[in-house]
């Protein structure tokens, strides 16, 4: 009865290892990209503000993550560049001023890196 049991728990474990999401070398890609993008959000908030008001964008960046970004460049109309600190990871986001707000226009390389987050 017992062996039975430990059978049964060992098959279930094998199952569950299966079942969990591959971290190969793309998925660590995009999840450090997606992080990048997250990392950035409040700076972001405080750009889209200046944007909105059509102010020139004087801010500097005080980075949480330097294991994610390794440097942050921003323009005077608010386009902001971010350099991964892994992956060779560059993306631009651009604001674009909808009647909604300030949507955040993405693009960058490698391509495969680039989460789901990053929208052109």
């Amino acid at each position: 009865m017992i062996k039975r049991m430990l059978i049964a728990v060992i098959i279930l474990f094998g199952v569950l290892l299966m079942m969990l999401p591959k971290t190969d070398g793309a998925a660590k890609k995009k999840m450090a990209s997606a992080a990048m993008l997250m990392c950035s959000n409040d700076f972001r908030k405080e750009v889209a503000a200046l944007v909105q008001r059509d102010e020139v964008v004087q801010l500097r960046f005080i980075n949480s993550c330097p294991e994610l970004i390794a440097a942050l460049e921003v323009d005077e109309e608010g386009e902001i560049t971010l350099h991964g600190a892994q992956h060779g990871i560059v993306m631009v986001l651009t604001p674009v001023d909808e009647p909604g707000g300030i949507r955040w226009s993405c693009r960058g390389e490698p391509l495969d890196a680039l989460s789901k987050l990053c929208k052109p």
